[in-house]
């Protein structure tokens, strides 16, 4: 069993959720509803059980706020009730909310939880120059302290390490500037890494490593794994974009996923220094960015700065869900995902998406790029709660 410590942090409770009220802005508001029923099997669910799918429903990530991105709960039902929740944070520093109630599921019995958010996202793309980039050197020390190789990006998860960091400094080729190592990067992806869908379990970077392919949070994991071998400060993001039309059904075993008008895609997050100022976070979409094609399974574009400047955080208001900085949620998810296989219940998870203000995207996607956003769909809610299952 994974031992947790516990974050340094104190309780929020309702009446402090102003903090997370929506600040109406000059981009786009969306509306997400998220459903979740556990349906028993013979035997009552113990809802302190760590483990225990009651658990998993009652503690879930939501939305956070983040760098052009505001986020409300409008509402948060059980079984049709309001009931009372709390909201802490993962060890990623990722906002979960706590719902209380400690009854057991009875046997033969369905538990359902409702929550609706709304998201404001209102953001613009940096400016890509690598003239403007500063270097390795200059990328503060107590920042990257904070983006060791550590979590799913340990080497000793690692078959070969010896092979994968000199792989690192061949593409890095003796290269100093930041945002031309990312070019140097991007470009090896587009020549060599091939996109494959998988709506179970997610990849370790050695096999996304070893096999050149994945889908988009496995790419993005591979790509933060060769920026933190370089001292470069990364992670990866994962969140859902409204797709109008797309509708899509996954089942792994007894845990089911419906997304309505969404699609759920992972891109890596790269902080870049800059010479003549301070530096920025910008997002490296390998997956689905504007302008990208797909060519014998690389989806490559006709400029590296595309990957940047039309990712899908900026080109398809992408909204940030939640980020993986350094724990192992890759293993973590394995643990969790057997423990609800084995009970006997079903776990029918749902999402919708819908815009309030802002563009309305009325445009279908290519299959091959399309499928990249749903490439996550076992990642959603139920995944995602494990980061907080530790008291």
């Amino acid at each position: 069993m994974l031992i947790w410590m516990e974050p340094d942090c104190d309780f929020m409770i309702l009446p402090a959720l102003v903090a997370l009220l929506l600040v109406q802005g000059s981009g786009s508001v969306y509306s997400y509803n998220l459903s979740i029923m556990v349906v028993n099997g013979g035997a009552a669910i113990d809802c302190t059980n760590e483990y225990s799918p009651c658990h998993a429903l009652l503690n879930q990530n939501i939305f956070k706020n983040s760098s052009g991105q505001t986020a409300v709960i409008e509402s948060v039902t059980m079984n049709g009730a309001d009931v009372p929740w709390e909201i802490k944070t993962d060890p990623d520093g990722n906002p979960v909310i706590k719902i209380i109630a400690a009854d057991p599921i009875l046997p033969n019995r369905n538990a359902t939880v409702v929550m609706r958010f709304r998201i404001n996202i209102d953001r613009s793309p940096p400016e890509v120059d690598p003239a403007l980039s500063g270097t390795l050197a200059e990328i503060p020390p107590q920042l990257k302290a904070m983006y060791p190789l550590t979590g799913i990006w340990d080497p000793s998860g690692l078959e070969d390490p010896d092979e994968v960091f000199g792989l690192a400094e061949s593409i890095r080729a003796g290269e100093d500037n930041v945002l031309l190592i990312l070019r140097n990067l991007i470009i090896w992806f587009e020549e060599n890494m091939v996109y494959s869908y998988n709506n179970t379990t997610p990849q370790t970077v050695w096999k996304t490593y070893k096999g050149l392919s994945g889908d988009c949070d496995d790419q993005a994991n591979l790509f933060v794994l060769f920026c933190r071998i370089y001292g470069i400060p990364a992670y990866t993001a994962i969140g859902p974009i409204y797709m109008p039309g797309q509708e899509r059904s996954d089942s792994d075993h007894n845990l089911h996923f419906h997304t309505k008008d969404v699609g759920w895609h992972g891109w890596a997050m790269v902080y870049v220094p800059s010479r003549v100022g301070d530096g920025n976070w910008v997002p490296v979409d390998l997956t689905y960015f504007q302008g990208g094609v797909q060519r014998g399974g690389h989806i490559v574009s006709a400029d590296w700065r595309q990957h940047i400047l039309g990712a899908a955080l900026y080109w398809r208001d992408a909204a940030v869900f939640i980020e993986y900085k350094n724990y192992d949620h890759i293993s973590e998810y394995a643990r969790m995902r057997d423990a609800i296989i084995s009970s006997d219940c079903l776990w029918v998870e749902s999402h919708q998406m819908s815009p309030v203000v802002g563009p309305a995207y009325a445009e279908f996607l290519s299959p091959p790029i399309l499928v990249a956003l749903v490439a996550s769909a076992a990642l959603l809610a139920f995944s995602v709660w494990i980061l907080w299952r530790r008291r």
